[in-house]
């Protein structure tokens, strides 16, 4: 259990990319120490793709109990979860330590532009890829500057779009 444990200690330290970027690294440990077949790697992943969450814990858990029980999920969840929970406490601690320097000031804004233009991206693909209308185009972007200039009321303002979605769809729809 302890060597289990480790081993997925390790992956998850050592692994850059996220959680599918330890897919392999999982598979390779796994057939190498004669714990797993291919395919049993394969198939506790295609039931791990079709559940909610992070694929990492998820694949971990299954494996974790395919190779010894509820005990074994525990034990293989903890050696994925415990590396990157304390390399947040620690990125946390020194960014608050140094809050008020001015290098500190400037990554943390550049990182939050940077997320900013990710969302955007992901934003843009997925209306480049869907049917979209001229209310869903104008409510985005009424929910965005309604965001940008009360960031307090930022879930409010999200569910409220989403709400108003449904029903702008519901009663565009003839179906329904």
């Amino acid at each position: 259990m302890i060597r289990l444990f480790f081993m997925f200690f390790k992956i998850s330290a050592l692994a850059l990319g996220g959680g599918y970027a330890m897919i392999p690294v999982m598979l390779k440990n796994l057939t190498a120490a004669k714990l797993l077949t291919e395919e049993e790697f394969k198939e506790i992943l295609s039931i791990a793709q079709a559940m909610p969450g992070p694929i990492a814990f998820k694949v971990s858990w299954l494996i974790g109990k395919k190779i010894n029980g509820i005990k074994g999920s525990i034990i293989t969840s903890l050696g994925v979860l415990i590396p990157p929970f304390f390399s947040i406490v620690l990125v946390a601690s020194i960014l608050k330590k140094y809050a008020d320097n001015n290098f500190v000031l400037t990554f943390t804004k550049g990182a939050y532009a940077s997320l900013i233009g990710m969302v955007a991206g992901i934003l843009y693909d997925f209306l480049k890829t869907t049917k979209t209308k001229i209310y869903d185009i104008l409510i985005i972007i009424l929910s965005t500057t309604i965001m940008f200039i009360y960031p307090k009321y930022t879930v409010l303002i999200f569910f409220s779009s989403i709400i108003l979605f449904y029903f702008l769809e519901k009663g565009f729809d003839k179906d329904a």
